[in-house]
């Protein structure tokens, strides 16, 4: 379980594919501190398990399944990656609950940039539609954040300068793939409520 709150941003070093997907040595530093195997981790909103760590750097393994659902098949070598260590019972809840089980992925549709926050626009993908509500959580990339606005095409929401300094978002450009987890609430509900077609 996560917040949503990133913590630093991390660098892959290595791609290695193999039998089972791939394998990925990822870069860090504050998350190191007291990272261990077998810990949990939100790379990108993925929540993916500790095999190694080695340095200034840790492994993790995606399945095939993963890497059909996100947009981690794209990731090699050099790119940057969001990264959030599993939420402790002392942790401050300063953003909502999140698993790291990406729902599905959408496209970056517009970017409007003020002087230093932005208002981003996503593609409102037909199989998340209904989760989604004004003034609603929703986690984008493993970011928490809150829906301003929403359309028949089309969902926003605001980046302030913080996130924008201290997420891989300051690379992303129009028309780049970002992962996508619902607010679970909303799933649970659905789920009580006797829906069939939960995401």
């Amino acid at each position: 379980m996560f917040t949503g709150l990133i913590e630093e941003t991390g660098i892959v070093s290595k791609r290695i594919n193999n039998p089972d997907g791939i394998e990925l040595d990822i870069q860090a530093k504050k998350i190191l501190e007291d990272l261990k195997i077998n810990d949990s981790i939100s790379c990108s909103g993925i929540c993916l398990t500790v095999t190694r760590i080695a340095g200034n750097k840790f492994t993790v393994q995606l399945v095939e399944e993963t890497l059909k659902r996100t947009n981690a098949k794209s990731w090699d070598k050099g790119i940057k990656i969001n990264l959030e260590r599993s939420l402790l019972p002392s942790t401050r809840l300063g953003g909502h609950f999140v698993q790291g089980h990406i729902d599905t992925v959408t496209t970056i549709h517009d970017i409007i940039n003020k002087k230093d926050s932005a208002t981003w626009y996503f593609v409102l993908n037909k199989k998340i539609d209904k989760y989604i509500v004004e003034k609603g959580s929703i986690c984008l990339d493993g970011i928490s954040l809150t829906v301003v606005m929403k359309n028949k095409e089309y969902f926003s929401v605001a980046l302030i300068p913080h996130t924008l300094n201290v997420t891989n978002w300051n690379q992303k450009n129009i028309g780049d793939l970002i992962n996508v987890e619902v607010d679970i609430m909303a799933k649970y509900i659905e789920n009580f409520l006797g829906e069939k077609d939960a995401v």
